[in-house]
């Protein structure tokens, strides 16, 4: 990705992250990185801890956000989200997984957009 294209992500990630904050959720952590993984932003959501995916389209042309979170993306999230869960000793946390469209001033937020993949919690 070039550097506009990062710039533009990031701002995704900004109006993502205040629209999670305006809907009452605690953010607790940002671009959360582990090898070959990465998760946009984590959030608690009463007493959930939501794993989001950020998706910003300019326009319509290269389809839904969401259809780019393919399964290979999302056992990578997946595993970041095991990482996270262990490290911070939240394995007994209810956990789930949402997506994020921004286009244009539209944010679309779709919790549970996709089940767990990988290993057993």
């Amino acid at each position: 990705m070039n550097t506009v294209g990062r710039a533009r992500g990031a701002l995704g990630e900004l109006r993502a992250e205040q629209y999670v904050s305006e809907r009452g959720c605690e953010i607790l952590a940002r671009n959360y990185t582990i090898p070959g993984a990465e998760i946009d932003l984590i959030a608690m959501d009463g007493n959930v801890i939501a794993f989001i995916e950020v998706k910003l389209r300019t326009t319509a042309r290269t389809g839904l956000g969401r259809e780019s979170v393919t399964p290979a993306k999302q056992k990578r999230i997946c595993r970041a989200a095991l990482h996270y869960l262990t490290k911070n000793g939240l394995m007994n946390r209810q956990a789930r997984f949402d997506v994020i469209e921004i286009q244009g001033e539209r944010v679309t937020y779709i919790e549970n957009a996709f089940a767990y993949q990988g290993p057993a919690f």
